[in-house]
């Protein structure tokens, strides 16, 4: 082994040439050595001889050749530089080197070669590793040269890192990959580590080798949520109540106690029940639209693209109705209830039903009558309860008027009346006094009027009027209509049937079975407000403006030719180079004036910051408001 060496070719008139090395550097990692060589001169020669046909060859690489003649002396540098040799998988390495030159001569007469060997390289073991998940292990595999080396392994991952094990003689190693490092992914699921094996010769460390494998977050690490919770948000119902009441009261929902996992930051949020939906954290629905039990699910994504378990909250919600009559028949009577065409009191009998809210809800009930001529209604200053009759007028009603009589139910939220018509006396046929008015069957009340007795059955097309008009009602509003208007009475009131509020807080759309959204009867969606996640935000580009500066003629400089005089025979004076189509031109040395002159352009660029604060927005079309019920029955 060496680190330096020549040859020297056989001498012509005492003058010789010689190739000699000298080792410059070793790459351990990369089994390499740098020598650097010089050709020159050599032998006893006092004089120089004119020689040429130089030729250098050093581990089968031709370092130099050349059949330019120059005046060679001893010591005079034909060439010199630096040659890159591989060694053999051992670190070890022997390399042939030869020379040769035509000294006084055209003709090579003068030649040398050997062999020499570098200095070993001692060799740096190779390592592999297996990818694995956090919180497991992985199997790490070392290829060593030697079985007197020992290794250290350590590892690098993200900004962490940390020794695994120290002089290991061991070509094999698990490792318990530790699950902490899961916090040096916080965006990503995966990530490359490095693992590093530190080769040593007894304690001489003699290189370094390095190999990565793929890190996982395991399915494991995910964010959390401490719980969901329900807050009742009462409006008109009565906070004493302590109940959710359906089309009344509406849920504050809130998750609480959201956190990532090793690292990861919460970047959206989920909220869903009773037809309702929402991407913040807390939100209000609209007004509970179905009674019972209704469960809200919540759940949170992080910055991974982990979904959290899911956590529910349950909200019961006591069924709710405005009050409603089913029948209502006011008639004359006498004093003590009994029904006489000419009494001058009147009997009504009314059943009606209303939601008792869980014995929270009640009703008042009022009667009111007056002449149907009048506007001005007056109180009877009595009640009265489903199904009983009554009897108030006080002996006033008069027996040539008839009477409207209105009868009010109210709860806690809504008012319901309904109006019955009590007729005048009973008479087979009478004429309007004084006018010309007649009716049947009641006293005439209205001039130019025709009058028929509520008593006496009309027919229209051999149907009963009550039943052709309920036919018709029917026709116009069967069971399934929906009935809109800016007052609040149950339809019921102007068609019968039953009638139940409906569409609380949403706009109707017309079906669309050929989207998912809109193909159900009566399915709910949608949402107030909403916030946009980053893949819902229009594609866009951000405008970065900068300045551009220029050097005006900067850098301008000169460039000397040296031309190295060559003799060509004769005295030294002639110092040409020969030019095959123009003859002998002499060449003096020269320099560029200004040449080189340029610009150098540095162009502005940067990172813009972000804005925006990621809130919700209404997504509320343009709206008004009414009442809207939904018949039933």
């Amino acid at each position: 082994m060496a680190s330096s060496g020549s040859i020297t070719t056989n001498a012509y008139e005492n003058s010789s040439l010689t190739l000699s090395w000298s080792l410059s550097s070793q790459d351990v990692a990369n089994n390499t050595s740098t020598i650097a060589w010089t050709l020159k001169g050599s032998g006893s020669a006092t004089s120089w001889y004119m020689s040429g046909n130089f030729k250098a060859v050093i581990n089968g690489t031709t370092v130099y050749s050349s059949a330019d003649r120059i005046q060679l002396r001893n010591g005079t540098v034909v060439a010199s530089g630096t040659l890159k040799i591989t060694h053999s998988a051992d670190g070890t390495k022997s390399f042939s080197l030869s020379c040769e030159a035509g000294i006084y001569n055209y003709a090579v007469n003068c030649t040398a070669s050997g062999t020499h060997t570098l200095t070993t390289i001692p060799r740096a073991s190779s390592v592999s590793a297996e990818a694995a998940d956090m919180g497991s292990t992985s199997s790490i595999t070392i290829t060593r040269a030697s079985s007197s080396f020992t290794h250290t392994l350590s590892y690098s991952f993200g900004s962490a890192s940390g020794t695994i094990v120290t002089k290991t003689t061991s070509t094999s190693y698990s490792w318990s990959v530790p699950l902490s490092l899961a916090s040096q992914v916080p965006s990503a699921l995966s990530g490359t580590c490095t693992i590093t094996c530190d080769t040593y010769n007894g304690d001489t460390k003699i290189g370094t080798k390095t190999c990565t494998m793929k890190l996982s977050v395991p399915l494991s690490v995910k964010p959390t949520i401490g719980s969901l919770t329900a807050v009742r948000v009462d409006g008109d119902v009565p906070s004493s109540w302590g109940i959710y009441v359906k089309t009344k009261s509406k849920a504050k929902l809130t998750i609480n106690n959201v956190a990532g996992s090793y690292g990861s930051t919460i970047s959206s949020y989920s909220i869903s029940g009773g037809g309702f939906s929402s991407t913040s954290s807390s939100f209000t629905t609209g007004f509970l639209n179905t009674s019972g039990s209704i469960t809200f699910t919540a759940k949170v994504t992080d910055s991974r693209g982990r979904t959290s378990d899911e956590k529910t909250v349950i909200v019961s919600v006591v069924d709710y109705s405005a009050p409603t009559f089913t029948n209502v028949l006011c008639q004359r009577a006498l004093s003590n209830g009994t029904v006489n065409d000419d009494g001058t009191y009147i009997r009504g009998l009314a059943s009606f039903s209303y939601s008792s809210c869980g014995s929270k809800n009640s009703v008042t009930r009022k009667v009111e009558y007056k002449k149907s001529s009048v506007s001005s209604w007056t109180n009877a200053n009595t009640s009265f309860s489903s199904g009983t009759a009554f009897t108030f007028g006080s002996g006033g009603i008069s027996i040539e008027n008839s009477y409207d009589v209105r009868l009010t139910v109210t709860d806690a939220f809504t008012s319901v009346s309904v109006v019955d018509t009590v007729s005048t006396a009973a008479v087979l046929m009478d004429f309007k006094a004084g006018g010309k008015g007649i009716a049947i069957g009641k006293v005439s009340e209205y001039d130019k009027t025709f009058e028929v007795s509520e008593d006496w059955n009309v027919r229209v097309y051999g149907k009963l009027l009550s039943e052709y008009i309920t036919s018709l009602t029917n026709a116009i509003y069967p069971v399934g209509s929906i009935y809109m208007s800016v007052k609040n009475t149950n339809p019921s009131t102007y068609f019968g049937g039953t009638w139940v509020a409906w569409g609380s807080g949403r706009v109707p759309v017309g079906i669309n079975t050929a989207d998912s959204n809109f193909s159900t009867v009566e399915k709910t969606g949608g949402a107030s407000t909403i916030t946009l996640t980053t893949s819902q935000m229009p594609a866009h580009t951000h405008s970065f403006t900068g300045s551009s500066a220029t050097t005006s003629s900067a850098g301008a400089h000169t460039h000397n030719l040296n031309l190295q005089k060559t003799t060509w025979s004769g005295s030294s004076s002639s110092r040409v180079v020969v030019d095959a189509t123009s003859g002998y031109t002499e060449l003096t040395n020269k320099a560029t004036a200004s040449a080189g002159a340029h610009t150098h352009t540095v162009t502005a660029k940067g990172t813009n910051a972000n804005t925006g604060g990621g809130d919700s927005h209404s997504n509320l079309q343009p709206y008004i408001v009414c009442y809207m019920w939904k018949r039933t029955a």
